[in-house]
């Protein structure tokens, strides 16, 4: 699968708009362009409905393209027929749709430029896919032949066209490992009049899914304005209504996730006539205009002005149980970490955030991370099961959780006693706090016959027990900055303390900068010097007759002996890097060279 660009030059569309303007006539004219272009979906039965309503927190089933915001799989299907049906009067060229998968690219470029805070990616692909109906030659009343043919051809399967459509929404969507889906069905029609189907449909869409169709000419307008009506469908796809007089849509009806109402539609004043893709294709895409209530619609409604779209700000929620055994040992941490959806008024709860850690903390310590019960956080809820490491004695312990955003759950917190596990070992952790290579030494002090694991990864992945000595070599990862050591032991009963961090500043690059030599009022030394790993705590003087002073403690001013000739400055920083010596300016007056011709 390629993606390709294809740039439109902006004088070009100008021209064409001055020329002929279905957009600007939408909003005026009794038949636009793309009247009738927004559909509903058939309505799901009871049966199906409650499957919903036990899914998950993600997007489900049949919730191919809730709100706009996130990774979007975008597929293209070029329908192909085969003539088993009827005759087939149309053959796609490699030209023709590497044509359509330029303009839909744009299309989807539109949509991500002009939603910045959406986090918006998208994967496009394409494939042919065959049928025994020519597709052109269909109205809106029988695209169930093509497109049930072409989806059963892909491996998609449902009671009817429509579930074979979200079937094969939900199965894009988990190979591109995407957050939403949308198929798109292409209909050749090249050197067919007015570049429609028979009903003189070119292009619609289903509001909210599961997919749109356009044909190959896009009808009026045209290959060359093709990604104008794509970005204008992909919104119905993602829930925005028309607003164009022509397409009667109450000022009051609601769509979208978060059900916002067409406030800018055309039909009856409802008191706006914003530019908008929703409202007038060519000029809106020229000028990258979309209404407010569109953007609702779309999901794009930010209403606590913190630069986050509401279903995309949601909060995690911690809930914290302990289980202690019947006859005293450690407990359990037994919970549930959520990320808690924006509430849809009418549509079902869901969120694409993930959880991202669980931590817990014990005594008001440090806050350590929960391995992931499943293997791995990746999901919108995530049991939590895990054995505390506790001695005797009363604990509070504490529960919280962050998800895909960086948002924070509140902490729950939980007082348990402990018994029957004895006192907790004396166990001493010690690590240098600045380095200036990878090789450090760690130091324990532990009881005899006790074992360490040592790591940078909080949950230990791949840390073997090795015997605890006074003194272990461990080699930091190679990048200069802070590094945080996890530890932990474990006594020779086998029983497993609780983790401990240090933190270790790797810098391995020495100082640099200059320094000046001033002569008034007395003979003195300026230091211009910096360190971007530690602090700079030493500074030499080595003489022109090549005697050195003693380091002195680094200090930005120095006197100077007056007879002082050539000399030499070198800083030392905190890790012990010395930097090359320092180039030496003088303030004096300098003198440039007289020529004389």
């Amino acid at each position: 699968m390629k993606l390709y660009r294809f740039a439109i030059p902006v004088a070009f569309l100008l021209l064409l708009g001055s020329l002929w303007s279905p957009a600007r006539s939408n909003a005026t004219a009794d038949v636009p362009a793309l009247a009738g272009d927004a559909l509903t979906p058939p309505p799901r039965s009871a049966t199906t409905a409650a499957t919903v309503a036990a899914d998950n927190l993600a997007p489900s089933f049949y919730q191919p393209s809730a709100f706009l915001a996130g990774r979007v799989a975008v597929q293209a299907i070029f329908v192909e027929s085969n003539g088993s049906q009827e005759p087939s009067t149309h053959d796609w060229t490699e030209g023709q749709m590497a044509a359509v998968r330029a303009q839909m690219a744009s299309a989807l470029d539109w949509w991500r430029t002009h939603l910045p805070n959406a986090h918006l990616s998208f994967d496009l692909s394409s494939r042919v896919a065959t049928s025994g109906y020519e597709p052109i030659r269909h109205t809106l009343a029988s695209e169930g032949l093509w497109i049930s043919e072409a989806l059963s051809s892909m491996g998609a399967s449902g009671l009817n066209y429509f579930e074979q459509a979200y079937t094969a929404n939900q199965n894009l969507r988990q190979e591109r490992g995407a957050d939403w889906a949308a198929t798109i069905f292409i209909a050749n029609s090249k050197d067919v009049p007015g570049g429609s189907f028979a009903d003189g449909r070119f292009a619609y869409a289903y509001i909210s899914g599961p997919f749109m169709v356009v044909t190959s000419d896009a009808g009026p307008y045209g290959i060359n304005q093709m990604a104008q009506v794509v970005t204008h469908e992909l919104g119905h796809i993602f829930g925005a209504l028309d607003q164009y007089a022509a397409a009667v849509t109450p000022c009051t009806a609601q769509s979208g996730y978060l059900a916002v109402p067409t406030t800018n539609s055309q039909f009856n004043s409802c008191g706006t006539q914003l530019g908008s893709i929703m409202l007038e294709p060519l000029s809106a895409y020229q000028a990258g205009q979309i209404d407010p209530s569109a953007l609702g619609q779309l999901g794009y409604r930010d209403s606590d002005g913190d630069g986050i779209p509401d279903p995309l700000d949601t909060t995690p929620t911690a809930q914290l149980q302990i289980d202690r055994p019947a006859g005293g040992g450690r407990p359990t941490l037994a919970g549930h970490v959520i990320d808690q959806p924006y509430l849809s008024p009418f549509d079902r709860p869901t969120t694409i955030n993930t959880i991202t850690r669980a931590e817990y903390q014990v005594d008001g310590g440090e806050w350590f991370v929960l391995p992931p019960q499943d293997g791995a956080y990746d999901s919108a809820s995530e049991p939590i099961a895990w054995t505390l490491p506790l001695y005797d004695g009363r604990h509070t312990i504490r529960l919280r959780a962050a998800n895909s955003l960086g948002a924070r759950s509140s902490v729950s917190s939980a007082t348990v006693d402990v018994s029957g596990v004895g006192a907790a070992p004396a166990y001493l952790v010690g690590a240098p706090e600045i380095a200036n290579t990878t090789l450090i030494s760690v130091s324990l002090d532990a009881p005899a016959g006790s074992s360490v694991q040592i790591s940078e990864d909080p949950l230990f992945a791949q840390a073997s027990w090795q015997p605890a000595a006074a003194s272990i070599r461990w080699q930091l990862h190679p990048q200069d900055g802070l590094h945080t050591l996890y530890v932990r032991l474990r006594d020779p009963g086998g029983l497993e303390s609780l983790p401990v961090t240090r933190s270790v500043t790797l810098d391995r690059t020495p100082p640099t900068g200059l320094s000046i030599r001033h002569a008034q009022p007395s003979p003195w030394l300026e230091i211009q010097a910096e360190d971007a790993g530690s602090r700079l705590v030493a500074i030499q003087v080595v003489s022109g007759q090549g005697s050195a002073d003693d380091w002195q403690p680094y200090q930005t001013a120095l006197p100077l002996a007056a007879q002082a000739g050539r000399i030499t400055v070198r800083v030392r920083d905190e890790a012990g890097n010395i930097s090359a010596p320092l180039t030496v300016l003088s303030d004096g007056p300098r003198y440039l060279p007289l020529l004389i011709q």
